[in-house]
């Protein structure tokens, strides 16, 4: 896989939007890449409202990239900061988009909208979202990374691009995989009086199915390890990212109709408003721009 050669970095005033420039600036140091600062102005704001400070907020911006020797770009422009941003990533093609995001929940997300759903959603290159709450101060390479694996037509993307990620011997990878209580032939109640879930078939195909998905050949000597549970998808996944003590979760985004993305969500829409640690949403292949197909995200700091 080619080296990361460009990382665009979604920027405003919020807590949230600082963190995730700092996991851009060191994403960008680690690869020499160069990095690409973006600031939406909503379009209910005249563009010189908030200037003077936008500016101040781009000079610190730009001194921090200096002092970390990597190549800086800012661009501001107004409209909807969903559609800002995806335009300036149709036109630069960067490797990776960075962003934060606030994890609004209930009535304040459905006021407010979700900028970094609708950008996951219709992204044709990898999203690393940072949480809001999420420490800046000891930012650093990706250790343990986990995947969460729907043994469907993403599952082979997914599955590369942890990989990607995990490059030193001491790095870890996890698979997780959960079977949903509707699709289990063992009564759901059964598993509250520890009926082991090994005696699920359903559960015993998915593990040997996530053995079968790492390649034989790999370039990471990181140890993998596989994780099949039993229950909500994404509460399952939340509780085995913290067991397991991962700091970057992997997810597939599936490219779904309008009607079905509003009623349905995804499982990475959902993880992202719950989620702790940051994580990287992969887009599916088949939407894959052709500078996608050339570069992927090899590791993450």
């Amino acid at each position: 896989m080619n080296r990361i050669s460009r990382v665009l970095a979604a920027i405003d005033f919020s807590k949230p939007a600082r963190s995730a420039f700092e996991y851009a600036l060191a994403l960008s140091k680690q690869h020499g890449a160069e990095l690409v600062v973006v600031q939406a102005v909503p379009p209910d704001q005249p563009f010189g409202w908030h200037a003077r400070d936008r500016y101040a907020l781009t000079v610190t911006l730009r001194r921090r990239a200096e002092q970390s020797n990597v190549e800086f770009t800012d661009r501001a422009q107004t409209g909807d900061p969903a559609e800002i941003i995806l335009l300036h990533a149709r036109s630069l093609c960067p490797d990776v988009i960075v962003l934060g995001t606030h994890q609004r929940r209930g009535i304040a997300r459905l006021r407010a909208g979700s900028v970094a759903e609708r950008i996951i959603a219709k992204a044709t290159v990898p999203v690393l979202l940072v949480p809001r709450g999420r420490q800046t101060s000891t930012i650093k390479p990706f250790n343990h990374v986990a995947a969460a694996v729907d043994l469907g037509p993403s599952t082979n993307r997914v599955v590369e691009q942890a990989l990607a990620l995990a490059k030193d011997p001491t790095d870890r990878i996890t698979l997780l995989h959960v079977v949903s209580p509707l699709s289990s032939r063992v009564p759901a109640h059964l598993y509250g009086y520890g009926i082991p879930e090994s005696q699920d078939p359903l559960i015993r195909d998915a593990e040997q199915y996530l053995q079968l998905a790492v390649p034989v050949k790999r370039s990471t000597a990181a140890a993998i390890h596989t994780r099949v549970f039993h229950g909500n998808t994404t509460t399952e996944i939340n509780r085995a990212v913290g067991r397991i003590g991962a700091d970057l979760l992997v997810v597939g985004v599936p490219k779904r109709g309008v009607v079905s993305r509003a009623l349905f969500g995804s499982t990475a829409a959902r993880l992202l408003r719950t989620i702790r640690v940051p994580i990287l949403a992969v887009p599916d292949v088949g939407t894959a721009s052709a500078h996608q197909e050339s570069s992927s995200l090899q590791s993450a700091a």
